[in-house]
């Protein structure tokens, strides 16, 4: 674009040509401007002062042309900016032409300093349609060119300017070179993709043209990419790019990146099918291209492969044969070719037969086992004589053939058997001829029992294998003598001796002599005699029940052990059994055994010594009971389920009841059936009486239950469990309830204190009544709450006595109460107290800052489901600040340290704890009024509470003490919430004002986690002096918890 100026005055303004705009500043007069052009600068030095009819080149910044790099006498100045100062002075302007501009250029300005009248810009249509004076622009701005044409603006100061214009003619070139060339080789082709010049050389580009490198092939199209056809595969090629306008074709871009193009080969590769395990294969396999083929194995466990294609196989399944071919210069590599066939189980190789020995009847052959399995385990291997066609199998070597004939000559053959088939037979083996042999005799071991003192008794050897010619005493007897005629044995015991004895023998014959046998000998003694007691000694037994289980042992003391007893005389009643070993009778007895019943218990000694004694057992008749039992349980553990069937009769029972527990807080009770494990697959029977000892209760728990069948009801029998209590137990309960005790105190603390700020102060001011009162009830409570100060007492006389506006005093007195009742979830029905008195004095500094110092003292108490109450005593001291920060926003700030007192009193432990705490709260409010009937109150706070619980102890009334470590509470709570509330007046002149609030937050440390509210309530005044209030208020826990809550109020001005 070349630009021109009109025939005006330039008063000696210097052009700078090319893409390099001039500045022309002009001052008609001596005016009092003060102004700072930011620019690039040609020429000025900082702090250079045009005076009248001093010019200088200026050049504008325009960031999309890059002015900067302009050459000359340009000189850039790190400030980007001159001042321009024209004292006592009319108009001055400063024009830009001679300019080339291109669609989307953009020019900033910026003006700053003092000016009398206006400012305004004069530019041409090349910065917007229609061009023109452009009257009240701000002293900066951006200017776009948007077409070509005449390209010129100025910037004027002042009331009057000049006017010169600029004409501009458009000058096309050639475009300039594409670049980013990138080639993608294909089979005979490559294509090449590139950019577009960013210079088009202000004509639109008509086509490209992509050339290679050799061979000057060529493709032209209008855009990237483009395909040149026509390679030669295996040859290296680069390409160029060259762009065509109106004017002509470019400049050549740089070459691409040399690449190749290469063709495709394709695999012919058949499948082999099936194969033998053991047999030889030759694969082959041919490619279009005429390149050799290679071959790789994919399943070397079943099989192998050479390249060239032989295949050798290392077991039976499914071989896998892969059949590839690389790329070469000319061609990409093949896409391989996997062919899968079955490699199947053959017959084994025929074993190897060996030496051959003959025994009698038999012979025993050797082999070496087959070269070759086949593919599939060898099961056995089969020996076969010749003649007779005997055979014998085994799965190793050697293998024995019985029932050959003796003096009859054998050879042998061996096969080997798979899951395939059996091998063919191995040679022949060398002849060998089985014969008859004697073998040597086998004593074998004998047991006598002989009377003592007899003589000569005989022993008859036990005798086999070959004849024995003779039998010889090996080792004599310990009490005795042993002697030996022919093949006989004879024993004599020694004179008195009864008990054990042995000795050992060996029959010889001519082959040898067998190993020794013994002989065990048994002496009886002669009768013995011997003197018996039994317990009880006779007489009646305990009675028993028909129908039901029974023992009573009966014991005999005396003779020689073992004693073993049995029933001399009369009989037992039906199912009643007497062990034989112990004497103790069982039932249970059959029904209907009823009566009176005399028999004799025998007992007999290791000597055969015996005695009896006469007994009578009276069966009554059957009834329902209940058995006493007595249970001790450790400390820390629980007892095992009593069945209350045992010593129980009258079953089987329908079901068993629970009748008391004794003291009741000792543990629970339940009556339980069929739960107790059984180690065979038949269910557990009976009823069972399961108790869960309370770990703070010591000494002896009594529980009474009775037993019903169809026979009536049982007496009320009693369990006693003799607990001892579980110090670590205890002290963990305890500490838990501490726990959640200060844990809820804090929680209620932090939402109910009160400490009254500079907004409070100023409604306070404003107050009608004398002492605010309001009840919240809730889900988890109930609240009641009081306040009034000074300040707001003096309002609501001042209120009363119709003077309003008057003077507040900087001095303050204020008191503020609180009663809650609340419950959670370990109170269960029960509900517990909290009250707060919060009271202090502040100090009204000036509007906008108080000071002031405040006292809190609470008491809570807090009953469990349990039988359990904590309560506490605490209190809170510190100093407050309230500061209005902006208009309607206050900062309230307090830091209170204090203490509490605390009782512990539960069903059996009861101790003291004491605390030390600190709490800082910080908040920011206020009260905006959106307009004149809604006001919104939003509120951010945050309150950090620490209490350190100092180790204490509980103690029993049996004087036992548990020390319990003490530990810290703590909680940090940041909220943001914010009410609505908008007035309506009504037509009987009564104000309805409707409120919507939120607040969330979150409990950090040992608190809950995220926690929030909803509330929407309403006030009505009315005309008549009466006001109702009403709210409603939905909390919700990071725990889980929620309620939610109702207020209604009405009140009367009198």
């Amino acid at each position: 674009m070349n630009c021109v100026t009109d025939a005006g005055t330039d008063r000696g303004q210097r052009y700078l040509r090319g893409k390099v705009a001039t500045l022309i500043a002009n001052w008609i007069s001596v005016f009092s401007v003060f102004a700072t052009l930011c620019a690039m600068i040609f020429g000025l030095k900082p702090g250079f002062v045009l005076s009248r009819y001093r010019q200088s080149a200026l050049a504008i910044l325009v960031s999309t042309l890059g002015l900067g790099a302009a050459a000359g006498e340009a000189q850039a100045m790190s400030a980007g900016c001159i001042a321009i100062n024209a004292a006592n002075g009319a108009t001055g302007n400063i024009d830009v032409h001679n300019v080339e501009f291109r669609s989307g250029d953009v020019i900033n300005y910026s003006v700053t300093g003092t000016y009398s009248d206006f400012f305004y810009i004069d530019y041409s249509g090349v910065f917007g349609s229609g061009g023109g004076w452009n009257y009240s622009t701000p002293q900066s701005g951006t200017l776009t060119a948007t077409s070509t044409g005449v390209g010129g603006f100025r910037i004027l100061y002042g009331s009057t300017s000049y006017t010169k214009s600029l004409s501009c003619t458009s000058v096309p070139t050639v475009p300039d070179a594409p670049t980013g060339a990138t080639a993608t080789a294909g089979d005979e082709q490559a294509s090449v993709a590139f950019t577009a010049p960013s210079n088009n050389g202000d004509a639109t580009i008509t086509s490209y043209t992509v050339t290679s490198n050799p061979g000057g092939l060529t493709a032209t199209g209008a855009a990237s990419p483009l395909v040149v056809n026509g390679l030669t595969n295996g040859t290296s090629y680069t390409f160029t790019v060259t762009a065509k306008n109106s004017v002509g074709t470019g400049t050549a871009s740089s070459a691409s990146r040399a690449v190749t193009p290469k063709g495709s080969q394709t695999i012919t590769f058949a499948n082999p099918g099936a194969q033998a395990y053991g047999s030889s294969l030759s694969l082959t396999a041919t490619a279009d291209s005429g390149l050799p083929v290679s071959f790789s194995s994919q399943t070397s466990g079943v099989c192998t492969v050479t390249s060239a294609g032989a295949v050798s196989f290392a077991s039976t399944g499914t071989c896998k044969i892969e059949a590839s071919l690389a790329g070469s210069s000319a061609f990409t590599a093949a896409t391989a070719v996997v062919q899968s066939f079955a490699v199947t189980a053959a017959a084994p190789s025929s074993p190897t037969v060996g030496s051959v020995t003959a025994g009698d009847g038999e012979a025993t052959v050797s082999f070496t086992a087959s070269s070759s399995d086949g593919g599939s385990p060898i099961s056995k291997y089969t020996v076969t004589a010749n003649p007779g066609g005997l055979t014998a199998s085994g799965s190793t070597s050697p293998i024995t053939v019985s029932g050959l004939k003796n003096g009859t000559s054998y050879s042998f053959t061996v096969t080997a058997t798979n899951s395939a088939g059996t091998s063919s037979s191995s040679a022949s083996s060398a002849s060998v001829t089985p014969a008859a042999t004697l073998a040597a005799p086998v004593a074998g071991g004998v047991a006598i029992t002989v009377a003592a003192n007899s003589s000569a008794n005989a022993v008859t050897p036990s005798l086999s294998g070959g004849t024995a010619a003779s039998v010889d005493i090996a080792s004599a007897p310990s009490h005795g003598a042993a002697t030996v005629s022919g093949l006989s044995i004879s024993y004599t015991p020694t004179s008195g001796y009864s008990g054990s004895d042995s000795f050992t023998y060996t029959a010889t014959n001519a082959t040898g002599t067998s190993a020794a046998a013994t002989v065990t000998v048994t002496v009886t003694a002669p009768a013995p005699t011997a003197s018996f007691t039994f317990s009880p000694t006779g007489g009646a037994l305990t009675a028993a029940m028909a129908g039901e289980d029974y023992s009573e042992q009966i014991t005999a003391t005396g003779g020689t052990a073992p004693l073993t007893y049995s029933l001399a005389s009369g009989s037992l009643p039906k199912g009643m059994v007497l062990n034989v070993s112990t004497g103790e009778l069982t039932g249970p007895l059959d029904e209907d055994t009823e009566g009176k019943y005399s028999f004799a218990i025998k007992v007999v000694d290791a000597k055969s010594a015996s005695a009896s004694a006469s007994y009578s057992l009276t069966v009554k008749e059957r009834t329902v009971t209940a058995a006493n039992k007595v249970v001790n349980v450790a400390a820390g553990s629980s007892p095992a389920d009593v069945n209350l069937n045992d010593g129980a009769t009258g079953g089987p029972f329908t079901s068993a009841d629970l009748t008391f527990v004794e003291p009741a807080n000792a543990g629970t009770a339940t009556i339980i059936r069929g739960t107790v494990a059984a180690i065979s697959a038949t269910p557990p029977r009976g009823w069972y009486l399961k108790f869960t000892p309370n770990p703070s209760y010591s000494g002896d728990a009594k529980v009474g239950y009775k037993l019903v069948s169809s026979l009536g009801t049982s007496n009320t029998g009693t369990v006693t469990y003799r607990l001892a209590y579980d110090a670590k137990d205890v002290a963990t309960e305890i500490s838990t309830l501490v726990e959640n005790f200060v844990k809820s105190r804090q929680s209620m603390i932090s939402s109910a204190i009160k400490i009254p700020g500079l907004m409070e102060r100023r409604q306070a001011e404003q107050a009608t009544e004398a002492v605010t009162t309001t009840v919240s009830p809730s889900a988890e409570g109930m609240s009641l709450g009081f306040s009034t100060s000074t300040a707001q007492i003096e309002a609501a006389r001042n209120h009363a006595d119709g003077i309003s506006g008057g003077a507040s005093s900087p001095f303050n007195v204020w008191i503020d109460g609180t009663l809650m009742t609340h419950n959670r979830n370990d109170n269960g029905d029960r509900w517990g107290f909290f009250g707060m008195v919060d009271l202090g004095a502040d100090y009204l500094l000036n509007e906008k800052a108080l000071v002031g110092v405040s006292l809190h003292y609470d008491r809570m108490t807090d009953p469990t489901d349990e039988d359990v109450e904590l309560t506490g005593n605490g209190w809170l001291a510190g100093p407050y600040a309230s500061l209005e920060i902006g208009k309607g926003v206050f900062w309230d700030t307090s830091l209170l340290y204090g203490g509490s007192s605390n009782d512990i009193d539960t069903a059996y432990w009861d101790g003291a704890f004491d605390t030390t705490r600190w709490m800082a709260d910080t908040s920011l409010k206020g009260q905006l009024m959106l307009d004149e009937k809604t006001v919104l109150t939003p509120k951010l706070r945050a309150v950090y509470f620490s209490e350190k619980v100092e180790d204490y102890s509980v103690s029993n009334a049996a004087g036992d003490r548990i020390d319990i470590d003490g530990f810290d509470e703590k909680q940090f709570r940041i909220s943001l919430g914010a009410e609505i509330a908008r007035s309506f007046t009504l037509e009987n002149d009564a104000t309805l004002t409707p409120k919507l609030g939120a607040t969330g937050g979150f409990s950090g440390i040992d608190g809950a986690g995220m926690f929030g509210s909803l509330s929407a309530g309403f006030s009505l005044q009315m005309a008549n002096a009466w006001a109702i209030d009403g709210s409603v208020l939905v909390n919700f826990e990071g725990d889980g918890d929620k309620s939610i809550g109702a207020k209604l109020g009405a009140s009367k001005r009198f």
